[in-house]
């Protein structure tokens, strides 16, 4: 009856840490991205076809050819160079994610309670922590934070597969659409004692 009992405690033992090294191979964008898909899928789905709608307007109005990185790419180029660069769209994006959230009651807080930084805090910074960072840093040094440095910064962090990641097309998508107002929240370091 004890090898049995040893068996089984060493059979969990290598099953949860098989279970670790899947949670700890991911980032902490992938893993609130997964999060977000299993906890609320209809509004995930939902949030595709949003992204997709999106796309398509930017095509339409020839803002890019086609929905590969390449293309988002270079339209952050140009606005990096160029902070008046417009982006033409009809497609109220903004209006489009606050009614997908309030249909389906998602809360990105919830996420983010159910995927503790903590976990991941051996992997690389997360990269929408370090975006924030690098921003915080610019804003500091020049004293502003420009649209041409916003597409600089997303060109300087993410690459092809963090813009495959919804939470980081939302921002990106944000960014570009020119009917919504998004807000950029930034750390800009502890209060100081003013002259």
């Amino acid at each position: 009856m004890k090898i049995h009992t040893y068996l089984f405690v060493f059979m969990s033992f290598i099953f949860f840490n098989e279970l670790a090294a899947q949670i700890n191979n991911m980032t902490y964008d992938e893993a609130i991205n997964i999060a977000i898909a299993k906890q609320y899928p209809e509004y995930h789905t939902a949030l595709l076809k949003v992204f997709d709608n999106f796309e398509q307007e930017l095509i339409i109005k020839k803002v890019i050819s086609d929905g590969s990185y390449e293309n988002y790419v270079k339209v952050l180029t140009k606005i990096s160079k160029d902070s008046t660069y417009e982006v033409v769209s009809d497609f109220a994006l903004g209006d489009s994610l606050t009614l997908n959230s309030q249909r389906y009651n998602y809360e990105l807080i919830n996420i983010m309670k159910k995927v503790p930084l903590i976990h991941y805090r051996n992997k690389a910074q997360a990269k929408s922590n370090l975006f924030n960072q690098r921003a915080s840093e610019i804003a500091a040094k020049k004293k502003f934070f420009s649209r041409s440095d916003y597409a600089s910064l997303l060109l300087e962090v993410y690459d092809e597969e963090d813009f495959q990641l919804p939470t980081i097309r939302t921002q990106l998508y944000r960014f570009l659409d020119p009917n919504t107002n998004h807000i950029f929240y930034i750390y800009m370091g502890k209060p100081t004692q003013g002259e």
